[in-house]
């Protein structure tokens, strides 16, 4: 069986793969929720590279000194294979080096990572998924889940809420019994709403099992209800 790396995601989306290990790496994707998530930003740059033809990229001509046109045309083409493949690797590291300044602007109070790729939003791509929504309180989002050993792994995008609020996400399992998944403060300019159009995207955990669970809601810190979706 072909051996399979998270690292191969970027040559995975860029086409680099034999198809052994295109196939294998696919069979990967089904049940890795984070390599899934980051396909999509390599294909991208893949797309962007495709425009640049390697003979841009060549800073002088073949030596004059080969006299074989054979052998003139396998250095070259062995030159453009050569600066091709250091060139989608230095487009792989902006890449990497992106999500590093993502995770350094989080710090500094600049756009929430989330807003382009977490876990939050890799598993409301891969997981199963419940749309919520609640026409008095004009509150509105996706809750995404998945089973893990320790319990369910929860997502959740929210809109049209407006604060100063402090809310949470509470898991209820059929018997009743519930436990809060994660909390949060909603600054004044809200989220999802005119002037503050982004979501809000976060997740966290309980130890119901996905078997066990009834219902999600939404609500203040206070215990006032805005929203709540069956599973």
């Amino acid at each position: 069986m072909t051996e399979v790396h998270h690292e191969d995601v970027a040559a995975y989306a860029l086409g680099l793969l034999s198809e052994e290990e295109r196939t294998a790496f696919e069979h990967h994707l089904r049940g890795c929720a984070s390599c899934a998530a980051e396909v999509g930003t390599f294909a991208a740059m893949g797309e962007l590279i495709k425009t640049v033809h390697p003979d841009d990229l060549l800073p002088n001509p073949p030596d004059p000194q080969v006299e074989s046109l054979l052998v003139r045309r396998a250095t070259i083409e062995r030159r453009r294979r050569r600066l091709h493949r250091t060139f989608m690797s230095a487009a792989a590291c902006l890449v990497v080096a992106a999500g590093v300044f993502l995770g350094i602007t989080s710090l500094t109070g600049e756009p929430n990572p989330d807003s382009i790729h977490s876990p939050a939003r890799a598993l409301l791509l891969t997981g199963r998924t419940y749309s919520l929504s609640d026409a008095e309180t004009g509150v509105s989002g996706v809750v995404g889940v998945e089973d893990k050993g320790w319990g369910t792994h929860v997502a959740l995008e929210l809109k049209g809420v407006k604060g100063p609020l402090k809310c949470r996400l509470l898991a209820v399992g059929d018997d009743g019994r519930s436990e809060v998944v994660a909390s949060w403060g909603v600054p004044a300019k809200g989220y999802g709403v005119p002037g503050s159009p982004d979501p809000l995207l976060l997740h966290g955990g309980t130890s119901l099992p996905q078997s066990d669970l009834n219902h999600f809601t939404i609500e203040t810190i206070d215990g006032r209800s805005l929203a709540s979706v069956a599973v």
